[in-house]
């Protein structure tokens, strides 16, 4: 049976499963831990923490200490919709860029390796959480118009290669990213087909 979750909007209602998972050790970020500094921030400021989770614009700082711009994306928390208490389990966020007319584009800036990050509490892992959360996200990207979504993974994560390929997803390259260290990367293609045309959508044949 498929795991069955639901992608929902960070807000102060869900906030404080949000931060007791933080507090737990787990963390969105699946590079480096920064669980004690959305603590912290949350603490400081819940409100300036979540605008700046869902807002748009502002900088961020990469893990080597540089800033640069927050590009356009989603950030949405995955709930159990399977389990008692419908839990949190955890974060998933769809990123990209857009032309001059708002529409958006494949390219993507260096420092971002893929257009979807997730990462999945440990005690929930294994139960096709993160399978089923890419799979709500192909959906969004479908809705903003994407045709595809490159997808990246450390070479020796198994599980997050499941999870991918599950999905859809095609290898198409082994890679390593500088910025983030020397361990080889694979990167994968999700294909994602155009939403039917408004004429068509309601034909079919009895």
């Amino acid at each position: 049976m498929s795991a069955r979750i639901a992608l929902r909007v960070p807000d102060r209602a869900l906030l404080g499963a949000y931060e007791a998972a933080l507090r737990e050790g787990w963390s969105p970020n699946t590079v480096r831990n920064v669980a004690p500094e959305q603590l912290a921030a949350i603490a400081a400021d819940p409100d300036a923490f979540l605008g700046k989770l869902v807002g748009r614009g502002g900088r961020i700082r990469l893990d080597d200490g540089t800033e640069v711009d927050k590009i356009p994306d989603r950030v949405r928390w995955v709930f159990a919709l399977d389990r008692p208490g419908e839990p949190f389990v955890g974060a998933i966020n769809l990123r990209w860029l857009e032309d001059e007319a708002g529409r958006a584009v494949e390219a993507l800036p260096p420092h971002v390796l893929g257009h979807v990050g997730y990462s999945i509490r440990p005690a929930f892992a294994g139960n096709g959480y993160a399978t089923a959360a890419l799979g709500a996200m192909r959906e969004q990207a479908r809705e903003i118009g994407l045709p595809r979504l490159v997808i990246t993974c450390d070479a020796t994560n198994l599980a997050s290669r499941h999870v991918i390929e599950k999905n859809g997803g095609r290898l198409v390259e082994t890679f390593v990213a500088p910025i983030y260290g020397p361990d080889p990367r694979l990167k994968f293609i999700v294909d994602i087909a155009p939403q039917p045309s408004a004429a068509g959508a309601g034909q079919g044949t009895a």
